[in-house]
């Protein structure tokens, strides 16, 4: 007769690691919600060397016209960048800086202006507030809940 020798089995320590990885998650969602709302995010600022030129509300940024586009598997919509900068007055400019407060991104990004063709949006969010998207924008490099496009 063998005897089966005590202790944790392989099985048991892999669900006890998911267990704490799916609490781990789920904590990170639960505090992006606490610390950030649409709320703490305000209007869509347009700058250029420190001087706002535009404020943009969720409202009038739903007011452009719509782009669609569809990318890693998912579609979305939401005025074109470079029709948000338009609006806001801009129309020569060399480079755009998009900023966010970086709690579940890096808050910021660099485009060149060839860069940005209309197919690059300011997708609306579940959340009520906006992030970049395009075809050519990788999802790592995405900037979620826009506090600022600066153009340089």
């Amino acid at each position: 007769m063998h005897r089966r020798e005590q202790g944790i089995r392989p099985r048991t320590i892999a669900l006890i690691v998911l267990g704490f990885l799916f609490a781990f998650v789920a904590i990170a969602w639960g505090a992006e919600l606490l610390l950030t709302s649409p709320e703490d995010i305000g209007p869509l600022l347009v700058t250029r060397d420190g001087e706002v030129l535009a404020e943009f509300s969720m409202d009038e940024l739903h007011e452009l016209p719509m782009h669609s586009y569809s990318q890693f598997g998912k579609s979305g919509e939401g005025p074109a960048v470079l029709d948000v900068l338009n609006e806001a007055g801009v129309t020569d400019f060399e480079r755009l800086t998009v900023r966010g407060p970086g709690v579940r991104d890096d808050g910021l990004l660099v485009l060149e202006r060839d860069q940005l063709t209309g197919d690059v949006v300011l997708d609306f969010a579940n959340r009520g507030t906006v992030k970049i998207a395009g075809p050519d924008i990788a999802w790592a490099d995405r900037v979620r809940d826009i506090t600022e496009l600066e153009v340089e």
